[in-house]
């Protein structure tokens, strides 16, 4: 069985935990003190604690007493393993300050950051990696399942998308140093680079280089978790 999730973080921390698996008073314990309760959590193979180089979004595939596909494997490293780990009742995968014990206030606020988990509860042993999947196979990866013509449109894009931020940074910066007549032509710019992004990431071809992203996630995601 294999089981895939996406998740973010704010504080650079990523876990895997079971609100089942917390004490009574957790949520209290969240507010207080969340790192000293992961770290216990962890140490009673209630949760996983996944390596994490900072903010932003992040995939988990979790192999239940099935084999890791090989060509995943070759990209596995940092294993760690955790003789016991306890699965009990729904999981949620992403940011630390997202869990919970019965009260999800930030979760409910924004569901995006932490995705359901749905292990077949028991006790495993586990194997916890994180990936290092290389630019060039990302490269050939959406060139292949997108087109050619798709995936260069998605880099224009990100040049745009780049100097459409930059443009309207510069608008506001140059708004009290510069004459009108040049903050105008700021302004034009900035418009017509936002617009132009807009109207790229409406586009089929961009979609699908989208939809081609998040299969890469799930065949190569940022963390692997196998699970006997």
């Amino acid at each position: 069985m294999k089981i895939t999730a996406r998740g973010a973080t704010d504080a650079a921390n990523i876990v895997l935990f079971w609100p089942e698996n917390l004490p009574d008073e957790g949520d209290a314990m969240l507010a207080s003190d969340p790192i000293a309760l992961v770290e216990s959590l962890r140490d009673q193979g209630k949760l996983i604690w996944f390596l994490c180089d900072g903010d932003g979004e992040y995939t988990v595939a979790i192999f239940v007493r099935s084999l890791v596909p090989e060509d995943l494997m070759v990209h596995c490293r940092d294993e760690e393993r955790i003789p016991v780990l306890a699965v009990r009742g729904v999981g949620y995968f992403g940011g630390m300050e997202y869990m919970f014990k019965q009260y999800p206030k930030l979760l409910t606020k924004y569901p995006a950051m932490c995705e359901q988990v749905l292990t077949p509860e028991g006790t495993y042993a586990a194997r916890v990696y994180r990936t290092e999947v290389p630019e060039s196979l990302y490269e050939s990866w959406l060139a292949a399942q997108a087109g050619v013509g798709a995936k260069r449109l998605w880099d224009i894009h990100g040049v745009i998308a780049a100097g459409a931020v930059a443009s309207v940074f510069a608008m506001f910066l140059a708004f009290f140093f510069v004459p009108w007549t040049v903050w105008f032509c700021i302004l034009a710019i900035a418009s017509a680079l936002v617009v132009c992004a807009v109207a790229i990431s409406h586009t089929n071809w961009y979609k699908l280089v989208a939809r081609a992203r998040v299969a890469l996630e799930k065949s190569y995601p940022s963390y692997v978790v196998h699970l006997e």
